[in-house]
């Protein structure tokens, strides 16, 4: 009966695990939720300035697009360093 209680323990243990792993594979990154801010409030921002007359509607894309390609390197930088914090070189 003792035996039956360990292997039952084993299993949960086993199951606990997997279970932990899973969770751990569908973290996101603390970036993706602040990329999606900056690009909501940069839109904001820029529809503001187009409709106030400041800046034309044609001048909102180029800055679009350079400004969505400030975040990727900014959140390729952030995911190297993490990756780097977690499993360091020896």
């Amino acid at each position: 009966m003792a035996e039956k209680l360990e292997k039952a323990e084993k299993a949960e243990k086993r199951e606990k695990s997997e279970k932990e792993e899973k969770h751990e594979k569908e973290e996101i990154s603390p970036v993706v939720p602040l990329a999606g801010g900056l690009i909501l409030i940069f839109i904001g921002v820029t529809s503001f300035l187009a409709t106030s007359g400041f800046i034309s509607w044609t001048e909102v894309g180029p800055y679009l697009l350079l400004f969505l390609g400030v975040i990727i390197i900014i959140a390729a930088v952030y995911a190297g360093v993490i990756a780097t914090r977690r499993s360091p070189r020896p």
